[in-house]
C-alpha cells in the first residue's frame, strides 16, 4: 500500500496537534502537515499531493463549509467539529467522508480513516488495500483481509477469526458490515459476517468454512441469492 499525506486544517493548535499525534502512530502516513486557516490549506493542496483533509468547521471567522463549496479538487474530507448541527450541511454538500464530533476517541477515529481509505479505492485514485486496522482493548491491530475467515458478534465486541486466532476487538459487528470490504465479505446472520473466498460448500440453510457450519439468516437469504440459485439448479439436475 503506498504512502499517504495528510493535511489538518483547524485554527485550534491544541487540537491540530492532539490529531497529528494520533496520526502518527499509523505507519502508512508519511506526510502530515497542519494549516490554521482556509487561505493557507489553498496553496498547500495547490502545491502538494494531499489524501486526507481533517477540516474544522469554524476558523477563525471563517467557516470550513466553504471550502467543501467552492474547492472541487478535495480528497476525501473528515470534519472534525464541537458543533454536531453541521453534520448535515457537511453531508449534503456531498465531499464529507464522516463527522467527528470533538473529542473524538481514538477508535472512532480508526473508523473514519479505514471509510476513508475505502472511497480512495473505489474512486481509482490509490492502489488496492488489503489491510484494516481495528482496535483490541488499548492495542491497535492490523488484520489482512485475505487472513480473515469470519467475524463473529459478541456483545458490544466482535470476535475477528483469523490465522487460526480469535481475537476481540471493540467494534460491533454492525460496524465492521461497513468497514470490511463488500466483494470479500458478506454478512449473513445476524451474528456472522463470513469471507466468501472461504466457503467450500453450502445448502439453502447453512454455509461451511471447512469443517465450521454457519447458518444462514432468514432476513439474510436475498443477499445469497445466487448461491441459493445455484444450489436450485443442482437439485433439478439431480
Amino acid at each position: 500500500m503506498k504512502s499517504k499525506s495528510c493535511l489538518i486544517l483547524d485554527d485550534s493548535e491544541a487540537d491540530a496537534n492532539y490529531l497529528k499525534q494520533q496520526l502518527t502512530l499509523l505507519p502508512f502516513f508519511d506526510s502530515l502537515s497542519v494549516s490554521s486557516s482556509i487561505e493557507e490549506a489553498l496553496g498547500l493542496l495547490a502545491t502538494q499531493r494531499v489524501d486526507l483533509l481533517f477540516l474544522d468547521v469554524k476558523l477563525n471567522g471563517q467557516s470550513g463549509l466553504q471550502l467543501l463549496k467552492h474547492y472541487s479538487e478535495l480528497p476525501p474530507v473528515i470534519i472534525t467539529s464541537a458543533y454536531p448541527e453541521y453534520a448535515i450541511d457537511s453531508y449534503e454538500i456531498g465531499k464529507t467522508v464522516d463527522y467527528l464530533l470533538k473529542p473524538f476517541s481514538y477508535e472512532r477515529l480508526l473508523i473514519s480513516i479505514n471509510r476513508a481509505l475505502s472511497i480512495q479505492i473505489s474512486s481509482g485514485s490509490m492502489a488496492e488495500i488489503d489491510f484494516i486496522f481495528l482496535k483490541m482493548g488499548r492495542k491497535i491491530q492490523r488484520f489482512e483481509f485475505k487472513s480473515i475467515d469470519y467475524v463473529e458478534a459478541y456483545g458490544i465486541y466482535s470476535k475477528v477469526i483469523s490465522d487460526g486466532q480469535v481475537r476481540t476487538v471493540n467494534e460491533r459487528l454492525v460496524t465492521l458490515t461497513d468497514l470490511l470490504p463488500s466483494k470479500l465479505f458478506l454478512r449473513v446472520h445476524k451474528s456472522y459476517v463470513i469471507n466468501i473466498t472461504k466457503i467450500t460448500s453450502f445448502d439453502r440453510n447453512y454455509l461451511w468454512l471447512g469443517q465450521l457450519k454457519i447458518p444462514i439468516g432468514i432476513s439474510f437469504r436475498p443477499r445469497l441469492e445466487g448461491l441459493l440459485r445455484l444450489f436450485d439448479r443442482t437439485e433439478e439436475i439431480d
